[in-house]
């Protein structure tokens, strides 16, 4: 039973599907107990795939319903993950939305959702990381920005706006806890086929942008150059284990397929 709890543990948030989920498979193949909150209640299917595959990996799985921008659902997360596991290795801010619209047409209900969710939802996460990583004395936070967060896209302002936050978010907790063990970075992935891709507004948003006219989906994922999920989970990983990770701090790690450059 010691050895059990000797594992390593990883939370991630938005991990029922999509990004969250690639990643809680690749830390639990490699040996880590798993902490997945999301919007989905865990009997949700997608969200029972998540879990019942990691189990098959071969890690314990705490799932639970939580709202990154409510205050008390995310205490109890931590609270909870701490009280189950004693510990918390890695944490992965992965939770995310998307809206569209050229910056004088946007509601303040789209920039405050995006707003909410992306950027404060992420400062949430860390703050409750930070808290538990100062006890330990260790322990890793990857936010997940974009390459949305290093340059700016029409009709994108309110993710370019959070993505960018975040990267704020990332130097300055990183300068803060740097000296006490933990290690702050973000990762800023290009486009990645995820379900957040995977509607016929995304598509009107590619076609406005590069001037294409994909009539679905599978037409846009062959036309334009998407990341897979597997790809931002093994750096992600990296960003978590390697120790060559931790030999730097409060950085924006660009996986862009050549769109920087």
């Amino acid at each position: 039973e010691k050895i059990m709890e000797e594992k390593k543990v990883v939370l991630i948030t938005g991990g029922a599907m999509g990004q969250g989920r690639a990643h809680a498979y690749k830390y639990a193949e490699n040996g880590f107990n798993v902490v997945l909150a999301d919007m989905l209640n865990p009997s949700h299917e997608a969200f029972k795939e998540t879990i019942a595959s990691c189990e098959t990996k071969g890690a314990k799985v705490l799932a639970k319903k939580a709202n990154i921008t409510s205050n008390e659902d995310m205490e109890a997360l931590f609270a909870s993950a701490w009280e189950s596991f004693g510990r918390l290795d890695v944490v992965i801010a992965n939770a995310g939305v998307i809206n569209f619209g050229y910056t004088w047409e946007l509601t303040d209900e789209q920039v405050e959702k995006v707003m909410d969710i992306n950027l404060i939802g992420t400062w949430r996460t860390d703050k409750y990381a930070a808290q538990y990583m100062l006890k330990q004395g260790f322990g890793r936070i990857i936010n997940i920005s974009s390459t949305s967060g290093l340059y700016g896209t029409p009709q994108l302002a309110t993710y370019c706006m959070s993505k960018w936050g975040i990267l704020g978010l990332t130097k300055t907790l990183a300068k803060e806890v740097g000296s006490k063990g933990i290690i702050v970075n973000a990762l800023c992935p290009t486009k990645v086929k995820t379900p957040m891709c995977e509607t016929m507004d995304y598509v009107k948003f590619i076609n406005d942008l590069t001037g294409k006219d994909f009539k679905s989906v599978e037409e846009m994922y062959a036309g334009v150059p998407f990341l897979e999920v597997e790809d931002i989970a093994s750096m992600v990983y990296w960003l978590g284990t390697s120790r060559e990770a931790g030999k730097f701090n409060g950085q924006g790690v660009p996986l862009d397929l050549g769109t920087l450059q």
